[in-house]
């Protein structure tokens, strides 16, 4: 540990672990590039970036809240010799300090400690940044990509109901055609019903006529000649 960090530790403008190493504190990556860009309003030169990886788009639910870290990983993004997370927990704790003073300060602390730079810190923020806008591209993809498949099955639900709608019409169709037939052969069986009974009672009238017609011609006969004698 140098000594210029050691006095900064006792001064209560950075926290420093039992290693000498700023304690690392999760942070927004975006912010480090503030770092150099107050100083002498220009940037260090680019070092080599690396690309995000591609990941392929995940259907189903949304993971929310996924550690930094993991998203990191699965993007490529390497170990840093020394994380934009440090340097911004270094830059935070030299809060009491005007901005030109805090960015000198982190300088000194660069120049003072060979174990690590600053652009160690800014090509790890903006690897990590990429890392994130690359995370968040897939998270609209995949957003799309569900509003997309949405609308598929919808379109397919909706053909799916008019083919049901379609078959159930024309079955409906079919059981009210089946119906007229069914009432009209019952009304034909019950008239036929009601006219066999009718000319069955026809009948029997006219034969009870002639039954009648007969006894009494029968009587008559009777009533000319007297009473026929027994036996």
């Amino acid at each position: 540990m140098s000594r210029f960090m050691r006095a900064l530790q006792k001064a209560g403008l950075v926290e420093l672990d039992e290693q000498a190493e700023p304690v690392v504190a999760e942070a927004p990556a975006e912010s480090v590039s503030a770092v150099v860009m107050d100083h002498a309003g220009t940037t260090s030169a680019p070092l080599p970036e690396a690309a995000p990886a591609t990941a392929p788009v995940v259907a189903g639910p949304v993971a929310e809240q996924r550690p930094f870290e993991d998203i990191y990983a699965e993007q490529g993004v390497p170990a840093a010799t020394f994380s934009a997370e440090k340097l911004l927990k270094i830059f935070d704790g030299l809060a009491a300090l005007d901005p030109a003073a805090r960015i000198a300060a982190v300088r000194a602390l660069d120049a003072a400690d060979d174990a690590w730079t600053v652009d160690d810190a800014l090509l790890d923020a903006e690897r990590k940044s990429r890392a994130l806008g690359a995370a968040r591209g897939q998270l609209e993809q995949q957003a799309r990509a569900a509003l997309e498949q949405a609308r598929r099955d919808i379109a397919e639900r909706d053909q799916r109901q008019q083919d049901a709608v379609g078959r159930i019409r024309s079955q409906i169709t079919d059981l009210e055609a089946l119906l007229e037939r069914e009432v009209a052969r019952a009304t034909e069986e019950k008239a036929a019903l009601e006219n066999g009974a009718r000319a069955t009672k026809d009948a029997c009238l006219r034969e009870v006529a002639r039954l009648d017609a007969e006894a009494e011609r029968l009587r008559r006969l009777a009533a000319t000649f007297g009473t026929p004698p027994p036996g």
